[in-house]
């Protein structure tokens, strides 16, 4: 009983070898990957259960399958985080480890053994064969030697090959798949995304963490200092870029380091990444009668033409109610309403004006900048793998050519094989051919 165990166990071991090591099983596992990865695209990620309610209730049976209680169920809202997704990643790279393992490393190995031929009659299988009546084997091997093949001389057999290189192709193709997976894994268990909004001139710490992994770990003692904020703008008043000066401070509040980033140009420190994504403007400062200074907070509207403006209200009284509304940081950017919504006259910031028999001097505006902060180990693993990739696909052009020369009956016959460039191949034996001739 225990015989019939041990070789049941044995056969199980071998068809599961062969299965990961199969190319169509691999093929089959990539597009599954592939599907599932498009419908996580589709359908919006990470988002409460009430958006999945509103936007995914359907009554009829077709669109049934897209219900929002089966999108939780199978974990579709969070596609690339669900134990059955890490589990096809870790069976893919599984059957790409096996197949280089079982294929393609003992190719390589072969391709490295050398064999000569013995009989001319093996050379009629080649294409491109060269029958050389006038030569001598040395000479035969120079030439090849010119064409940076590696000879091997057995008697009168010659075997030469050159291009070994583009053999390894298949493996580095496999090494970087799996560098990608294994960083994008690592990314996702260990890496983590917060978002801050923070006023000009204010201190911050990592708060609002809106994604993080299992085993990530968010630095407690990190802080930074938002020194200044300010937008460029274009002739027409539309933003052409905005900048926030930043300073990354340690727990005495000395400076680590310090840069301006704007987007597409972010800080990066200690493996986190800090991204401008997006501005506020949260108060403006009036001083009323030249003696007291009050902070008035602006509420943000969007406009249905998706302009944004920013109002705020400057006497709560009932009958003398003035509301103030910014467009902008520029200096010429507002404008006074009374209650009725009627424009009164418009301001600039850094002038005075007689409001409600109050003069009423506009200092400046409070502007907020939105912080995307980012932890994600994984991206050194994901640039390495793309390094690997691109020098597969580069290498994956070199030949692999192999060549065999024997005498028989002072007749010297040369032939040989190549995995691609055939024509250039065959022209390359014409070539030896003429060049170990001799009359």
């Amino acid at each position: 009983m225990q015989l019939d165990l041990r070789f049941n166990r044995k056969n199980i071991r071998w068809y599961l070898l062969r299965l990961f090591s199969n190319l169509q099983f691999s093929i089959i596992l990539l597009l599954v990957i592939a599907i599932f990865s498009i419908i996580g695209t589709i359908i919006e990620q990470n988002k409460e259960a009430t958006f999945y309610q509103t936007h995914y209730t359907f009554s009829n049976g077709y669109s049934n399958i897209l219900n929002w209680k089966n999108i939780e169920i199978l974990g579709l809202n969070h596609v690339y985080t669900t134990w059955w997704f890490l589990t096809l990643l870790f069976i893919f790279s599984l059957s790409l480890v096996t197949c280089s393992i079982s294929r393609q490393i003992p190719s390589l190995q072969s391709a490295r053994r050398w064999h000569f031929y013995k009989n001319p009659n093996q050379f009629k299988k080649f294409t491109g064969s060269q029958e050389i009546k006038i030569t001598k084997l040395n000479l035969l091997a120079s030439c090849l030697q010119n064409y940076n093949y590696h000879i091997f001389q057995q008697g009168q057999s010659i075997y030469g090959y050159k291009g070994l290189l583009g053999r390894l192709a298949p493996i580095f193709v496999h090494g970087s798949i799996i560098l990608i997976l294994a960083g994008s894994v690592l990314g996702l268990v260990s890496g983590f995304s917060a978002q801050e909004m923070v006023p000009s001139g204010e201190l911050f710490r990592l708060q609002n963490i809106i994604a993080s992994g299992k085993f990530s770990y968010v630095p407690q003692e990190f802080s930074a200092r938002v020194n200044n904020f300010n937008i460029e703008y274009n002739k027409d008043k539309s933003i052409s870029q905005f900048f926030s000066d930043i300073s990354i401070l340690n727990p005495e509040g000395q400076e680590l380091k310090r840069s301006t980033i704007y987007v597409n140009k972010p800080l990066q420190f200690q493996g986190l990444t800090i991204y401008q994504t997006d501005w506020d403007i949260i108060a403006v400062r009036i001083k009323i009668n030249n003696e007291n200074i009050v902070q008035i907070p602006l509420k943000e509207v969007l406009l249905p033409n998706n302009n944004k403006i920013w109002i705020g209200v400057l006497a709560q009284e009932q009958d003398n109610q003035f509301s103030i509304v910014l467009s902008n940081l520029q200096r010429q950017a507002g404008a006074i309403y009374n209650k009725s919504g009627e424009s009164i006259m418009s301001v600039n910031i850094g002038e005075s004006y007689i409001i409600n028999n109050n003069t009423i001097t506009f200092l400046d505006t409070i502007a907020s900048t939105g912080l995307q902060i980012k932890s994600d180990p994984g991206i050194p693993l994901i640039y390495t793998s793309f390094l690997f990739l691109i020098t597969s696909v580069s290498i994956s052009y070199i030949s692999y050519s192999q060549i065999w020369i024997i005498e028989k009956n002072q007749h010297f016959y040369l032939g040989g094989v190549t995995n691609r460039a055939q024509l250039i191949f065959e022209e390359e034996l014409l070539k030896i051919s003429k060049m170990s001739s001799r009359d």
